[in-house]
């Protein structure tokens, strides 16, 4: 039972198939790389810089047919990988990208990183969004994987703020999507 949205999520790619998750971390992916040291199930792969974060994802993808699922600290970070976005957008490669997003309760002061990256990600992706609550996780990752893997297939993104990582989500409904027939 998922004790937090991170663990929800992280619940909820592994009963997708997901067995690696690629990123480069920050202060806001905290909860989601303490929740990952109880996940057995999905191994992380730390990158120096977001390019080859999102390279490797983008080559796993290709290679296992599976969603190359990837992390980034913030708006600096998704600015960086948005050459690779841009070229698996391209290439139709199904990677779910994510990316922390300081707490909600803050952004009218703007706090330092803060930015609006879905608007910024949205032309190189097949959905955007920021999940606002938790209870709307599932229901955001079932139609992202979904998403990414329907054809033609390509990048998708999820912001994942703080106070969504955080929020008790005990209760929900961790459903994976429903396969895809080829």
């Amino acid at each position: 039972m998922a004790q937090s949205g991170v663990h929800a999520l992280l619940e909820m790619l592994a009963d997708c198939g997901v067995r690696y998750l690629f990123g480069n971390p920050g202060t806001t992916e905290l909860p989601l790389m303490d929740a990952l040291v109880d996940c057995d199930r999905i191994q992380y792969v730390l990158g120096l810089q977001e390019v080859p974060v999102v390279a490797m994802a983008d080559g796993y993808a290709q290679a296992s047919r599976l969603p190359g699922v990837v992390n980034l600290h913030v708006s600096c970070g998704l600015g960086n990988a948005m050459g690779m976005i841009y070229n698996a957008y391209r290439a139709n490669t199904p990677l779910v990208v994510t990316a922390g997003q300081q707490d909600r309760r803050l952004r009218f002061e703007e706090p330092i990183l803060w930015g609006d990256m879905v608007r910024v990600v949205r032309p190189w992706t097949k959905w955007a969004v920021e999940v606002e609550r938790v209870g709307d996780l599932p229901s955001a990752v079932r139609r992202a994987v979904h998403t990414a893997m329907t054809p033609p297939q390509g990048p998708v993104f999820l912001s994942l703020p703080l106070d969504v990582q955080t929020a008790p989500a005990d209760g929900l409904d961790l459903a994976p999507p429903r396969p895809l027939e080829p």
